[in-house]
């Protein structure tokens, strides 16, 4: 099993830090401490009213952190997790992240979904209630003007005629991991994806997963299974109630790194081949510390796991 560190570039709360700081020391951690990636999430604009006490209302643009990251942190992939695809014209995406792979040495991989905040869809003027069509569409566009030299498209809602986009990155473009839980998710990174990457799903929803994207894929290459786990490594002596930093929707498992390694086990044994792991933190040394205890004793046991 591959694991990969979420980034605090969304926290509502740095303390005496700062998000450049706590992203950069972060990022920083995870390339000394052996973790195979980076993420990070994605929220452009927002509605004032109508908050939920757990909703993340801001972070950092992803693309714009992920580029900041390509000499700081030269040996880790570049993971969005994951960019809302249909309320970003597929053109722009396409030259972002093709430039983006390309100055960081093919690092990056593409998490993208259809995204699920309406408010926000109608502040940047985009089509909610179409979302998943003009993500596929969206999809198509990518891989077309990343890997034709000259590339033409006709969709419902973009045209392409003769376009040429240069440089084109290397390996025809990165991998496109397909986020969401629901099951036409799972059809769309059957379809498309070169991964699964679903968010707070329990065991069973993982191994229920991975067995439809087999039976999808096939006689070809099935995509790989990832996930968004939301973990919290306890101190020995850590109080009941915890301030946390993160807002999430997602409950995360708590425990020693024992129990942590048996949480991990079973979604291993259900068929999870990549866990992005999202540490639930007080703040920034708190999150170093989680980082650091999970790679030095728990991700060694999976380190041959098949």
């Amino acid at each position: 099993m591959r694991f990969g560190a979420f980034l605090p570039s969304f926290w509502s709360d740095y303390g005496a830090s700062s998000v450049a700081v706590a992203v950069a020391e972060a990022a920083r951690a995870a390339a000394d401490l052996g973790y195979e990636g980076v993420w990070v999430n994605d929220v452009v604009i927002m509605p004032a009213a109508n908050r939920k006490p757990d909703d993340v209302t801001h972070a950092v643009e992803p693309l714009v952190t992920l580029a900041s990251l390509v000499h700081l942190a030269p040996r880790v992939t570049l993971g969005t997790a994951v960019l809302v695809l249909p309320q970003r014209h597929p053109v722009l995406v396409a030259k972002q992240t093709a430039d983006l792979h390309l100055l960081s040495g093919g690092r990056l991989i593409l998490g993208v979904g259809i995204g699920h905040r309406p408010g926000e869809f109608a502040l940047l003027g985009a089509d909610y209630a179409r979302r998943a069509a003009a993500t596929d569409e969206a999809i198509e566009i990518l891989r077309t003007l990343w890997r034709e030299p000259v590339a033409d498209y006709q969709g419902r809602f973009h045209r392409l005629d003769g376009a040429n986009m240069e440089p084109r990155p290397p390996g025809a473009g990165p991998p496109i991991w397909i986020g969401g839980n629901s099951a036409a998710a799972i059809r769309r990174a059957a379809r498309y994806g070169d991964g699964w990457l679903p968010m707070g799903l329990d065991v069973d929803g993982i191994r229920t997963g991975a067995a439809a994207l087999r039976e999808l894929t096939q006689g070809r290459p099935c995509p790989t299974v990832a996930h968004v786990l939301y973990l919290r490594i306890v101190r020995p002596d850590e109080p009941a109630a915890l301030r946390s930093t993160t807002s999430r929707m997602y409950k995360a498992f708590a425990g020693g790194a024992d129990a942590v390694a048996e949480h991990l086990e079973e979604y291993r044994r259900a068929g999870l081949e990549y866990a992005v792991c999202f540490f639930e933190s007080e703040d920034v040394d708190d999150l170093l510390r989680q980082m650091r205890t999970f790679a030095e004793r728990i991700a060694p046991r999976f380190a041959d796991a098949a």
